[in-house]
């Protein structure tokens, strides 16, 4: 049958943070690869920023082939003592570490190209244990609660987790790493260095994320004798039937577009804290620890916005009020409307209208993680199969893509405004400036419009859920799924 063959108790508090901190994986990633690793790369270790985002782009596209066969491996797997997605996340663990060693450590002798195939071959491996262990992780969420509400509090906080430990890897980077290899005149070290921070974290994070949530294996739904039989090769088979599904498919193309338009901007935001603000690695850590404050109003607003509104609601007016905030401080700086660069008037200034944006963004983050859940529900009246890591490495096919093309429009918009080379704000132009400028601000505005356009298609409303649930639960389904 497909239900639980014991009765689930309650999710505690200790489950919601235990399963939270398994975002630390991914965190650890992003922040290593779209903040420190590109620049690493292209400013310290020679390789050119048109390289290294063909490079990031081609890793990705690579490691997306991996997605579809462990959502598929997992969902089909069937352990009495370990579930469908405790072992995969186990068996990540080590070699994600070691490899994310790896990549911020290549031989001092590398030429460009063995620079580029250093990169292309260890960005790969870093991705496909990180696979590994997220796709299970993403699945696992979906299988904890089927309440409508709680969904969103169990997305919120593995969303409001991983932002957390992304920030206090770039707090103790900006802060302790990077100063004291500067004042040791190697600030090459202090990036390798702020790669070991991150995977040593990453490593913690994930084994007490596997621990922490163990108990509720028992509890978690098994699946039928046919689902279990079923070929791994069907993998790309699912992948393209759920996305003929009308739900998956709005959030599979919105995911595609809003991510990209991240990538460009997480890639591009120390090239703009550093080479246009002007801001020192002490201040960068400060805009850090303002990003932080933005997770607990995030929080709130994403699971009383569900509760008032529902989901496609909540999600479109939250990305209505961060478009407004987007262009603001790059806009606002570029035109004479902020301190002079450096000042910590303007960072105030520029963190005054980043907190705004952030709120927004991370909260409409949080209510999309908590729509995947519902679909998986509606997917499974559909099918007859329980393909919460088909559907979740569907998505990750997303993330990994857009990030890979992120990183390559990133790098084209460095190179078409002339940064290639750049060592100090002093070597940037205002012509410079405002191209990178109008192309990070306004124009990264054309995705989020996309992403609300598209978003306002979806139609899984709470009442909807609450029939499909319904359904699910039933005597007579529960019976035709034996």
């Amino acid at each position: 049958m497909s239900e639980p063959t014991t009765a689930a108790p309650p999710l505690t508090r200790s489950t919601h943070l235990a399963y939270g901190l398994g975002q630390f994986a991914w965190a650890s990633k992003d922040v290593c690869f779209h903040y420190f690793l590109f620049f690493y790369y292209t400013q310290f270790l020679g390789l050119t920023a048109s390289l290294a985002g063909f490079a990031a782009m081609l890793a990705l596209i690579a490691d997306g082939i991996s997605d579809p066969l462990i959502g598929s491996i997992s969902d089909n797997w069937k352990s009495k003592r370990g579930g469908r997605r405790h072992p995969f996340m186990l068996a990540a663990i080590v070699p994600y570490t070691l490899a994310l060693l790896a990549i911020f450590n290549p031989p001092e002798t590398l030429e460009q190209g063995q620079l580029f195939a250093w990169y292309l071959v260890f960005a790969i491996t870093v991705r496909t244990f990180l696979t590994l262990f997220t796709v299970p992780h993403m699945a696992l969420g979906a299988e904890l609660t089927a309440d409508y509400g709680e969904r969103t509090t169990v997305a919120t906080y593995r969303n409001t987790l991983g932002y957390i430990g992304g920030l206090i890897i770039q707090i103790f980077a900006w802060f302790l790493i990077i100063p004291s290899a500067t004042e040791a005149g190697d600030i090459g070290a202090g990036y390798r260095n702020v790669g070991t921070f991150a995977a040593g974290l990453a490593m913690l994070a994930m084994g007490l994320a596997c621990f922490g949530t163990r108990e509720r294996i028992p509890h978690l739904v098994p699946i039928s004798k046919e689902q279990a039989e079923r070929p791994w090769y069907y993998a790309f088979k699912d992948i393209f039937a759920i996305l003929r599904h009308h739900s998956v498919a709005i959030l599979f193309f919105a995911q595609l577009i809003l991510v990209t338009r991240v990538g460009v901007q997480n890639t591009l935001l120390l090239h703009i804290n550093t080479f246009i603000y002007g801001f020192s690695s002490e201040q960068i850590g400060v805009f850090m620890v303002g990003v932080l404050l933005t997770l607990l109003p995030a929080f709130w607003l994403a699971t009383q916005g569900v509760g008032k509104l529902g989901k496609r609601r909540c999600i479109l007016w939250l990305m209505w009020f961060e478009l407004l905030f987007a262009p603001l401080a790059i806009m606002g700086y570029l035109y004479g409307f902020a301190p002079a660069a450096g000042t910590t008037g303007l960072l105030l200034f520029v963190c005054a209208f980043v907190f705004g944006h952030q709120v927004f963004y991370i909260a409409s983050i949080n209510v999309a993680g908590a729509m995947l859940p519902d679909v998986a529900d509606e997917l499974q009246l559909a099918t007859g199969r329980r393909q919460e890591g088909i559907l979740n490495s569907a998505m990750m096919l997303t993330q990994k893509v857009s990030f890979g093309l992120g990183s390559f429009i990133a790098g084209l918009f460095i190179d078409f405004a002339g940064f290639e080379g750049v060592e100090v704000i002093g070597d940037v132009t205002r012509d410079m400036a405002l191209r990178l400028g109008w192309l990070y601000g306004p124009g990264l505005m054309v995705f989020t419009i996309a992403g609300i356009a598209i978003y306002s298609r979806y139609r899984l409303s709470r009442g909807r859920y609450a029939e499909i649930r319904a359904q699910l639960d039933s005597t007579e389904y529960a019976h035709g799924q034996a």
